[in-house]
C-alpha cells in the first residue's frame, strides 16, 4: 500500500504491488466467510457481524472494493487498506489491557486532561496578547498561538515561534515545565493502573492455581488469599531443572499443573498436581536434598524461604501437615538407601 504512493513504483511495478494487495484482500473475504460460516453453525443465529470482531472483520473488506467501484483512483482506493491493521488490535491482549486501565482510571486521567487544557488556553491566550503585535506572522491569532502552546506543552517545538519579550519567555518557560510535569502524571497514573491491573491477574491466576493443589485446598479463606498472594507462578518447558541437589534452598514449591521428577535412588520418584516438593531444606537449612526436574510443561507455584517461614508460624496447622509429609519423604528415602 505504502509503494503504491511512490510514482515511480507505481509507474513500473503497479500491476505486482495490486496483485499482492489483491492477494491479501481475497485472504481477507475467505477468513470473514469462514469465521461467519462457522459461528453460524455453532450459534444457529449467528450474532458474529454484530460483534466487534465480526465488525473490525467486514470493515477490512468492505471499504477499498466500494471505493474502486464509485470511481476512487486505485493507488487512492487502496489507502483504505490501512484499516487492516484494526484486525490486529482484536487480538492484542496488550491494548485490551490498556482499555481496561483507561476505563478504571478515567477519573484521574480525565483530571490530568483538564489541567492540560487549562494550561493550553491559558498559554495561547498570553502569548497572544503579549507576542502578537510583534510577531503577527506567528502570533497574529489565537489559532497560531494554541499551536504554539501544544508544540511547547508537549516540548516538540523546534524554535519555529520564539517569544521575544521578557514575559513571554517567561510563560514558555512555565509552559514547558508545566508539559513535563502533565506528562508524568500521566504516565505515572497509567503505570499505576497496568500495576494494579497485572497484580489482579496474578492473584485470580493464583487462586486458580491453589486450588488445585488438594494440599491448600482445605485452607479457610483467609489463609488461602494469603497464600495466593504470596505464591509466584512459574512457567517451565518439560526437562527444565528446577533445583539441584546441594545448592542452598531458597523456596519450596508446589506443583500446579504437568509433572517433574525427583532424582532419587534407587528409582526417581514423579510428582504430579497437587504435590509440593522442596520443603526438607527449608525446615532443616540445610542444601536441596535431591534434583528436581520437569517431566512435561509445568506450571509450579512458589514461596519464598521468608514468607514460608512466616506463614508456617501463623497457620501451624499448614505446618505440621507439611512436617509430616517432609518426615515421611526423609524415612521413605532412609528405607530405599
Amino acid at each position: 500500500m505504502i509503494l503504491l504512493t511512490v510514482v515511480d513504483l507505481r509507474i513500473k511495478w503497479g500491476t505486482t504491488i495490486t496483485s499482492g494487495l489483491w492477494l491479501c484482500f481475497v485472504f481477507f473475504v475467505v477468513d470473514l466467510i469462514i469465521k461467519w460460516w462457522t459461528r453460524s453453525r455453532l450459534e444457529k443465529s449467528s450474532t458474529y457481524l454484530l460483534s466487534a470482531e465480526g465488525l473490525v472483520d467486514a470493515i477490512a473488506v468492505l471499504p477499498v472494493p466500494i471505493a474502486l467501484l464509485i470511481g476512487v483512483p486505485a493507488h487512492i482506493a487502496w489507502l483504505l487498506a490501512s484499516l487492516w491493521l484494526f484486525k490486529l488490535a482484536i487480538r492484542a491482549q496488550g491494548l485490551r489491557v490498556l482499555g481496561r486501565v483507561v476505563v478504571l482510571e478515567a477519573e484521574p486521567l480525565a483530571g490530568v486532561f483538564v489541567v492540560f487544557l487549562i494550561v493550553l488556553i491559558a498559554a495561547s491566550v498570553a502569548v497572544y496578547l503579549l507576542e502578537g503585535p510583534g510577531q503577527p506572522g506567528h502570533f497574529g491569532d489565537l489559532p497560531s498561538s494554541l499551536w504554539w502552546a501544544v508544540t511547547t506543552l508537549t516540548t516538540t517545538g523546534y524554535g519555529d515561534s520564539i517569544p521575544q519579550t521578557l514575559f513571554g519567555r517567561i510563560i514558555a518557560g512555565l509552559v514547558m515545565v508545566c508539559g513535563l510535569c502533565i506528562f508524568g502524571l500521566l504516565a505515572g497514573i497509567i503505570i499505576t493502573g497496568f500495576t494494579i491491573e497485572r497484580r489482579r491477574r496474578d492473584v485470580i491466576r493464583n487462586w486458580d492455581l491453589v486450588t488445585r493443589v488438594p494440599f491448600l485446598r482445605d485452607l479457610d479463606a483467609p489463609a488461602l488469599i494469603e497464600l495466593t498472594r504470596l505464591l509466584r507462578p512459574i512457567d517451565l518447558a518439560e526437562r527444565t531443572v528446577v533445583v539441584r541437589q546441594g545448592r542452598p534452598a531458597d523456596c519450596m514449591y508446589f506443583v500446579a499443573s504437568g509433572e517433574v521428577e525427583v532424582k532419587v535412588k534407587p528409582r526417581p520418584i514423579r510428582l504430579g498436581p497437587g504435590s509440593f516438593f522442596g520443603e526438607i531444606a527449608l525446615l532443616e537449612g540445610g542444601g536441596r536434598t535431591a534434583t528436581v526436574a520437569t517431566v512435561t510443561p509445568s506450571t509450579l507455584l512458589t514461596l519464598e524461604a521468608s514468607d514460608f517461614r512466616t506463614f508456617m508460624a501463623q497457620h501451624p496447622e499448614v505446618a505440621r501437615g507439611i512436617e509430616e509429609e517432609a518426615k515421611r519423604r526423609i524415612n521413605a528415602g532412609s528405607q530405599n538407601s
